[in-house]
């Protein structure tokens, strides 16, 4: 009978330690996601505020596209 309780006791242990695998996981793209919502624009602002989420060169006047400054609390993108 002991041993069961053992071998329960076990197992329970093993499926507890599990979780904490998965959450930190789950952190971790959290975190991923963030960091890719970089915003890119035009320095020349040729097509206005408009963003781009990857960098690379304005279509308008080909200049390289910079990333923008991020403020706290500023989900829009836009730089003051």
């Amino acid at each position: 009978m002991n041993k069961l309780v053992l071998a329960s006791l076990m197992l329970f242990a093993a499926a507890c330690s599990g979780n904490g695998d998965k959450s930190e996981q789950k952190a971790d793209s959290t975190v991923t996601t963030t960091a890719s919502a970089k915003k890119y624009a035009c320095p020349m602002h040729c097509e206005g505020d408009k963003t781009y989420a990857e960098a690379g060169k304005c279509p308008i006047c080909k200049m390289e596209l910079q990333e923008l400054a991020m403020t706290e609390g500023d989900s829009t993108g836009h730089t003051h």
